[in-house]
């Protein structure tokens, strides 16, 4: 290995690892937001819990996800140190420039979009793994029959209960077809990975994060409604939950985008020999993946933190504890099937969920329009960034 490859290869660690810091310093918010925004804890607190909690996931979860992340989205035969140094410059670009703004963006999307416009700038679009029409069949299929079911038991129970026909079946419809696919996952019937799942989960994981909250939220309303006496009280206790459920938030989010840099340190590694196809990834990068973001999360992004707070709805202590709680379960769910799922998208659906409970004027519509935004564009930008620069340095260097 000639001197040049090596700084390369230390330098594109480097930049996977600044990665991670900035994704922690962007998805801070994600966690510590609820927790701040109900005042369960001071936010330098939050902060510290949070760092910890995150530190732990990868070591508590598998590294599925960092998997997909080298091998599944780009064929790995084209991977050069020189590509993922540059896919990592476009990922980081995206990143940084929405944490400036205040935008909730997605690391994780970021990170594969710089992926794909690098290698498809390096050997064109052949190079990226795209779903197979079995896959893309599959998953219309699961939908379809997801949306129908859905829609024909609300129907039922909106004839049965004399509520209104149209809103319930359409909300059957739409609830049963983002259950559906998470579901056939679960029951192993089909085989939902790489590019096909990340793309899918774009939509599904928010609105599994809005209905998991949602329901959650809705049935703590119900039970406090019929049993608790002392409001003052019950805001206490949940308080003390909610910084339980942002702990566990926060390993969640550790255990799926701390992967982000051991995925790219992993294709560098497999790119020069270091580690075979079917190797595992070294203690070491784990650990230097999990310090990264976790330094990231006590940097705190706080432009995000408050538009995660207190700009998409108003929260009391146990909707907080709802949204934080649905977050990691979410969160734990998709990590466990190797899908590189926004955490951001996820928190963002757990809130507006829970904000919901209360109506659809209780959440800031504005806002929720730039996250969609932000959520839409992230892959395709991050793509053009990396793009553009392979181009700019193949034409300058040569190569």
């Amino acid at each position: 290995m000639d001197t040049i490859t090596t700084i390369v290869i230390i330098l594109g660690i480097l930049l996977a690892l600044f990665a991670n810091f900035s994704n922690g310093r962007n998805d801070a918010s994600n966690v510590v937001a609820t927790v701040i925004a109900t005042r369960a804890l001071s936010p330098r607190k939050a902060i510290i819990i949070a760092s910890i909690c995150c530190f732990a996931g990868p070591f508590i979860f598998s590294t599925a996800v960092a998997k997909t992340i080298g091998k599944g989205i780009v064929d790995p035969d084209i991977f050069t140190p020189i590509l993922l140094l540059i896919a990592m410059c476009g990922s980081v670009f995206w990143v940084n420039f929405c944490s400036r703004s205040g935008i909730p963006v997605s690391s994780s999307h970021a990170l594969v979009g710089g992926l794909m416009g690098a290698g498809i700038a390096a050997g064109g679009f052949a190079v990226v793994n795209w779903p197979t029409s079995v896959m893309v069949l599959g998953m219309v299929y699961y939908l379809i029959m997801g949306a129908l079911i859905g829609g024909l038991i609300m129907l039922t129970l909106s004839l049965v209960f004399k509520d209104s026909v149209k809103l319930f079946t359409i909300l059957g419809a739409g609830t049963g077809a983002m259950l559906a696919v998470p579901i056939a996952m679960i029951c192993g019937v089909f085989e939902f990975n790489g590019l096909i799942a990340i793309l899918l989960f774009i939509c599904v994981s928010p609105a599994l994060g809005l209905i998991v909250s949602w329901t959650f939220t809705m049935i703590l309303t119900r039970i406090m409604a019929k049993r608790v006496t002392q409001p003052s009280m019950m805001n206490k206790w949940f308080q003390r939950l909610q910084i339980l459920a942002s702990g566990f938030q926060a390993a969640s989010l550790g255990g799926n985008d701390a992967q982000n840099a051991m995925g790219i340190i992993f294709a560098i590694l497999l790119s020069v020999g270091v580690i075979g196809t079917g190797g595992d990834i070294p203690t070491w990068v784990i650990l230097l993946s999990s310090l990264a973001i976790s330094l990231g999360l006590l940097s705190g992004g706080w432009k995000v933190i408050k538009k995660m707070g207190t700009g998409i709805t108003r929260l009391l202590p146990y909707q907080g504890f709802s949204a934080a709680l649905s977050g990691g379960v979410v969160l734990s769910f998709m990590t466990s099937f190797g899908v590189p799922v926004s955490t951001t998208h996820v928190a963002s659906g757990t809130i507006m969920g829970t904000g919901l409970t209360r109506g659809v004027g209780a959440v800031n519509l504005r806002t929720v329009r730039q996250i969609l935004i932000a959520w839409v564009i992230t892959i395709p930008c991050a793509g053009v960034v990396s793009f553009l620069i392979y181009l700019i340095a193949s034409l300058v260097f040569g190569f």
